[in-house]
């Protein structure tokens, strides 16, 4: 776990934050979706499940949700934080860190968030996350991943099989689940595109964090030859484009249309 938490540390000095252009976007387009079906944060519990820099906390404190952001990475947590005082939002926010893997499951939540994190990459974390919503759970992640063109390069060049493009669940998968247990859900899909433009040694550090991850070991040669040869104005862009689900579940025993009354 303390290799995780080191590398997660590691990549909140570059990952995208809540007032990050595109994030922001997504975030607020779905939580747009969710109030369109009459849903209110205000004053319900939420947890946050691997909650990274505030993409979903710091919006939706602004909403009132009393938010719980859990993440295994405390340099990540620091983030959240300095955000929560900077909207003045710090009262509707606790920190939690902590992994998924090893969370208290004693207490439930009105509502339950986990989007495009790693921490739910198995029916077990699936499960774990039906188990702690007490009404309503949402669910970020791929319906389709199609490409990052800086990752992509780099999983070629280390032989990687396509399967590590992508490493959390997909939300055929959630579904899957959900259907098991009889649980009623909606699930709305968007494209979304974004990119990221570094400098020759962010991007290598780039590279290396993120095959790390992949428990793929960095190849330095391969690394540095595909660097200069995207290199351009000695800048490196990134562009991501895939398509993503938002599933928005209840677990009320009745439902006619989702609600926070069970």
């Amino acid at each position: 776990m303390s290799s995780n938490i080191a590398l997660w540390n590691s990549f909140s000095k570059q990952y995208p934050q809540q007032d990050d252009a595109s994030i922001n976007k997504d975030a607020h387009y779905i939580i747009e979706w969710i109030e369109s079906y009459g849903i209110s944060f205000e004053n319900y519990s939420l947890l946050d499940i691997g909650c990274g820099t505030g993409a979903f906390s710091i919006p939706l404190a602004q909403k009132k949700a009393h938010i719980t952001a859990l993440d295994i990475s405390y340099d990540m947590l620091k983030i959240v934080h300095d955000k929560s005082v900077e909207c003045d939002v710090g009262a509707f926010i606790t920190l939690q860190h902590d992994s998924w893997s090893t969370f208290s499951r004693t207490q439930t939540f009105d509502i339950v968030l986990a989007s495009m994190t790693p921490a739910i990459s198995s029916t077990y974390d699936i499960d774990c996350m039906l188990q702690a919503t007490k009404s309503l759970g949402i669910f970020v992640g791929w319906k389709r991943y199609e490409n990052n063109t800086l990752l992509d390069l780099l999983l070629l060049a280390h032989n990687a099989p396509e399967h590590y493009s992508n490493r959390s669940v997909e939300v055929k998968e959630f579904l899957h689940t959900l259907e098991k247990a009889s649980i009623a859900y909606n699930v709305h899909y968007f494209p979304t595109t974004w990119k990221r433009t570094y400098t020759y040694e962010e991007a290598k550090n780039y590279a290396y964090k993120q095959l790390l991850n992949h428990q793929i070991f960095p190849q330095e040669e391969k690394i540095d030859a595909i660097l200069h040869d995207i290199m351009v104005d000695n800048r490196i862009v990134s562009e991501n484009k895939s398509i993503k689900g938002v599933v928005l579940f209840s677990k009320c025993a009745l439902l006619k249309e989702f609600s926070l009354v069970c």
